[in-house]
């Protein structure tokens, strides 16, 4: 089993001397930094081509940071990240954005595809 990109992106934060701020709240703003708040306005904005909107909350705490993402279909659901992984309203917790917006969204995986085969199509 492969270890999903953020954790490995943690890990390395961690390996590297990296410790976390212990004087912030579990309120945080969006003055402080966050992975998790860096990590889910990351990917979004990779996965953005297959989504209407996401807005990145700017409440988020050490441990967990939320969006609210309107699909292509028009529905919106609040998509969360935590250690476990991305996980939206009451779902089940997944290991990377993209199996979370294909477990939804049968537009996003139809957009995706086009996405992925216009890019073949630029190379030949």
């Amino acid at each position: 089993m492969s270890v999903p990109h953020w954790m490995s992106r943690l890990y390395n934060r961690v390996s590297k001397g990296w410790r976390p701020n212990f004087q912030a709240t579990d309120n945080m703003t969006s003055s402080s930094s966050s992975f998790y708040y860096n990590e889910l306005r990351r990917a979004l904005s990779e996965q953005s081509f297959g989504l209407t909107r996401y807005d990145v909350a700017r409440q988020y705490t050490a441990h967990e940071a939320s969006a609210f993402v309107t699909l292509l279909e028009g529905t919106t659901l609040k998509v969360s990240l935590n250690a476990r992984g991305y996980r939206f309203d009451g779902g089940q917790t997944l290991e990377s954005i993209e199996g979370l917006l294909q477990s939804v969204s049968p537009m996003y995986l139809q957009k995706r595809r086009d996405t992925l085969f216009a890019k073949l199509q630029d190379l030949q």
